[in-house]
Protein backbone atom coordinates (compact mmCIF):
# COMPACT_ATOMS: atom_id res chain seq x y z
CA UNK A 1 0.00 0.00 0.00
CA UNK A 2 2.74 2.47 0.66
CA UNK A 3 4.10 2.56 -2.72
CA UNK A 4 0.80 2.72 -4.05
CA UNK A 5 -0.30 5.59 -1.81
CA UNK A 6 3.32 7.61 -2.71
CA UNK A 7 2.72 7.05 -6.42
CA UNK A 8 -0.90 8.88 -6.18
CA UNK A 9 0.72 11.53 -4.16
CA UNK A 10 3.01 12.42 -6.46
CA UNK A 11 0.11 12.27 -9.21
CA UNK A 12 -1.94 14.65 -7.36
CA UNK A 13 0.92 16.51 -6.61
CA UNK A 14 2.27 16.98 -10.29
CA UNK A 15 -0.96 17.73 -11.49
CA UNK A 16 -1.90 21.43 -11.66
CA UNK A 17 -5.40 20.69 -12.02
CA UNK A 18 -5.46 19.29 -8.32
CA UNK A 19 -5.33 22.09 -5.87
CA UNK A 20 -6.11 19.92 -2.58
CA UNK A 21 -5.48 16.25 -1.75
CA UNK A 22 -7.99 14.59 0.35
CA UNK A 23 -6.93 11.25 1.82
CA UNK A 24 -9.08 8.55 3.58
CA UNK A 25 -9.50 4.92 3.84
CA UNK A 26 -11.57 2.55 2.09
CA UNK A 27 -14.82 0.82 3.69
CA UNK A 28 -15.23 1.44 7.80
CA UNK A 29 -11.64 2.43 8.47
CA UNK A 30 -9.03 5.20 7.95
CA UNK A 31 -5.50 2.53 8.17
CA UNK A 32 -5.83 0.40 10.56
CA UNK A 33 -1.47 0.38 10.82
CA UNK A 34 0.78 -2.09 9.32
CA UNK A 35 0.59 -5.88 9.07
CA UNK A 36 1.93 -7.85 11.65
CA UNK A 37 3.16 -10.81 9.21
CA UNK A 38 4.51 -8.22 7.47
CA UNK A 39 6.55 -6.18 10.09
CA UNK A 40 7.73 -9.79 11.35
CA UNK A 41 9.01 -10.42 7.85
CA UNK A 42 10.86 -7.25 7.98
CA UNK A 43 12.37 -8.19 11.40
CA UNK A 44 13.52 -11.77 9.57
CA UNK A 45 15.01 -10.04 6.92
CA UNK A 46 16.71 -7.35 8.38
CA UNK A 47 15.02 -5.19 5.83
CA UNK A 48 12.15 -3.86 5.02
CA UNK A 49 11.18 -4.88 0.78
CA UNK A 50 10.71 -2.57 -1.95
CA UNK A 51 7.84 -2.52 -3.44
CA UNK A 52 8.93 -0.79 -6.42
CA UNK A 53 11.97 -2.01 -8.78
CA UNK A 54 12.85 1.12 -9.70
CA UNK A 55 12.03 2.52 -5.91
CA UNK A 56 9.18 4.30 -4.37
CA UNK A 57 7.90 7.76 -5.78
CA UNK A 58 9.37 10.69 -3.89
CA UNK A 59 6.32 13.16 -3.77
CA UNK A 60 7.39 16.29 -1.63
CA UNK A 61 11.26 15.19 -1.70
CA UNK A 62 13.82 17.70 -2.40
CA UNK A 63 12.22 20.86 -0.61
CA UNK A 64 14.33 20.36 2.62
CA UNK A 65 16.31 18.16 3.52
CA UNK A 66 14.38 17.01 6.76
CA UNK A 67 11.50 16.21 4.31
CA UNK A 68 13.10 13.52 2.47
CA UNK A 69 12.21 10.79 4.76
CA UNK A 70 8.99 8.48 5.71
CA UNK A 71 5.21 10.91 5.78
CA UNK A 72 7.94 13.55 6.33
CA UNK A 73 7.59 14.20 2.65
CA UNK A 74 4.01 15.29 3.16
CA UNK A 75 5.49 18.03 4.40
CA UNK A 76 7.22 18.82 1.01
CA UNK A 77 4.02 18.72 -1.04
CA UNK A 78 2.99 22.08 -2.29
CA UNK A 79 -0.85 21.40 -1.60
CA UNK A 80 -2.77 21.10 1.59
CA UNK A 81 -3.53 17.30 2.17
CA UNK A 82 -6.77 16.79 4.20
CA UNK A 83 -7.28 13.25 6.17
CA UNK A 84 -10.95 12.65 6.16
CA UNK A 85 -10.59 9.86 9.27
CA UNK A 86 -13.50 8.05 8.50
CA UNK A 87 -12.96 5.05 10.70
CA UNK A 88 -10.20 3.84 12.83
CA UNK A 89 -6.55 5.02 12.64
CA UNK A 90 -4.06 2.84 14.40
CA UNK A 91 -0.10 2.77 14.02
CA UNK A 92 0.99 3.91 10.91
CA UNK A 93 -2.83 4.98 10.13
CA UNK A 94 -2.40 7.31 12.64
CA UNK A 95 0.57 8.74 11.74
CA UNK A 96 -0.35 9.53 8.48
CA UNK A 97 -3.36 11.57 9.53
CA UNK A 98 -0.89 13.19 11.83
CA UNK A 99 1.21 14.22 8.65
CA UNK A 100 -1.20 15.53 6.96
CA UNK A 101 -2.28 19.40 7.20
CA UNK A 102 -5.78 18.97 8.24
CA UNK A 103 -7.66 16.19 9.65
CA UNK A 104 -11.49 15.75 9.82
CA UNK A 105 -13.01 12.80 11.71
CA UNK A 106 -15.98 10.56 10.96
CA UNK A 107 -17.73 10.79 14.55
CA UNK A 108 -17.27 7.12 14.83
CA UNK A 109 -13.87 7.37 14.55
CA UNK A 110 -10.95 5.90 16.88
CA UNK A 111 -7.34 6.49 16.71
CA UNK A 112 -4.31 5.17 18.71
CA UNK A 113 -0.86 5.09 18.44
CA UNK A 114 -0.96 1.01 19.08
CA UNK A 115 3.14 0.57 18.78
CA UNK A 116 3.33 0.52 22.88
CA UNK A 117 1.11 -2.49 22.89
CA UNK A 118 2.45 -4.31 20.13
CA UNK A 119 6.08 -4.23 22.08
CA UNK A 120 7.36 -1.79 18.59
CA UNK A 121 9.10 1.91 19.65
CA UNK A 122 7.32 4.87 18.25
CA UNK A 123 7.71 5.46 14.57
CA UNK A 124 7.79 7.76 11.71
CA UNK A 125 9.11 10.64 13.72
CA UNK A 126 5.82 10.58 15.87
CA UNK A 127 7.34 11.79 19.14
CA UNK A 128 8.63 14.45 17.53
CA UNK A 129 5.66 15.62 15.43
CA UNK A 130 2.70 14.75 18.35
CA UNK A 131 3.79 17.27 20.82
CA UNK A 132 3.79 20.00 17.82
CA UNK A 133 0.25 18.96 17.18
CA UNK A 134 -1.08 18.86 20.51
CA UNK A 135 1.59 19.61 23.22
CA UNK A 136 3.92 17.67 24.74
CA UNK A 137 2.44 16.32 27.47
CA UNK A 138 -0.80 15.32 26.11
CA UNK A 139 1.37 13.60 23.07
CA UNK A 140 3.49 11.63 25.92
CA UNK A 141 0.77 10.31 27.19
CA UNK A 142 -0.95 9.16 23.90
CA UNK A 143 2.69 8.11 23.17
CA UNK A 144 3.11 5.89 26.21
CA UNK A 145 0.03 4.24 27.14
CA UNK A 146 -0.95 3.61 23.48
CA UNK A 147 -4.75 4.34 24.41
CA UNK A 148 -7.40 4.58 22.01
CA UNK A 149 -9.18 8.08 22.10
CA UNK A 150 -12.66 8.71 20.48
CA UNK A 151 -12.98 11.24 17.66
CA UNK A 152 -14.49 13.73 20.29
CA UNK A 153 -11.16 13.10 22.49
CA UNK A 154 -9.53 13.70 19.82
CA UNK A 155 -10.73 17.31 19.04
CA UNK A 156 -10.75 18.21 22.32
CA UNK A 157 -6.60 17.71 21.97
CA UNK A 158 -6.95 19.65 19.17
CA UNK A 159 -5.28 16.68 17.07
CA UNK A 160 -8.44 16.71 14.44
CA UNK A 161 -10.04 20.53 13.39
CA UNK A 162 -13.45 18.73 13.07
CA UNK A 163 -16.03 15.75 13.58
CA UNK A 164 -18.87 15.37 11.51
CA UNK A 165 -21.55 12.61 11.76
CA UNK A 166 -19.90 9.51 9.98
CA UNK A 167 -22.43 9.64 7.23
CA UNK A 168 -21.73 13.16 6.68
CA UNK A 169 -17.92 13.28 6.43
CA UNK A 170 -17.95 11.46 2.81
CA UNK A 171 -20.00 15.34 1.49
CA UNK A 172 -18.37 17.48 4.51
CA UNK A 173 -14.44 16.72 3.44
CA UNK A 174 -14.98 17.42 -0.49
CA UNK A 175 -17.24 20.41 0.58
CA UNK A 176 -14.58 21.76 2.34
CA UNK A 177 -11.72 21.07 -0.01
CA UNK A 178 -13.68 23.25 -2.97
CA UNK A 179 -14.18 25.59 -0.47
CA UNK A 180 -9.93 25.55 -0.16
CA UNK A 181 -9.59 25.24 -3.98
CA UNK A 182 -11.49 27.86 -5.25
CA UNK A 183 -10.72 30.52 -2.63
CA UNK A 184 -7.39 30.37 -1.34
CA UNK A 185 -4.36 31.10 -4.09
CA UNK A 186 -2.31 28.05 -4.68
CA UNK A 187 0.51 29.79 -4.18
CA UNK A 188 -0.21 31.22 -0.15
CA UNK A 189 -1.00 27.23 -0.36
CA UNK A 190 2.09 26.04 -1.19
CA UNK A 191 3.72 29.14 1.02
CA UNK A 192 1.80 27.73 4.59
Amino acid sequence: MNSEYRGLLQLASDDPDVRVIVVTGSGRGFCAGADSDDLAGHAARGTYRSWDADGPATPGFGVRPEFDAELAYHFGIPKPIIAAVNGPAAGVGFALSCYCDVRIAAAGARLTTAHGKLGLPCAFGLAWLLPRLIGLSRALELIVSSRTIEADEALTLGLVSAVVDDHELADHVPDYARTLATTVSPASMAAS
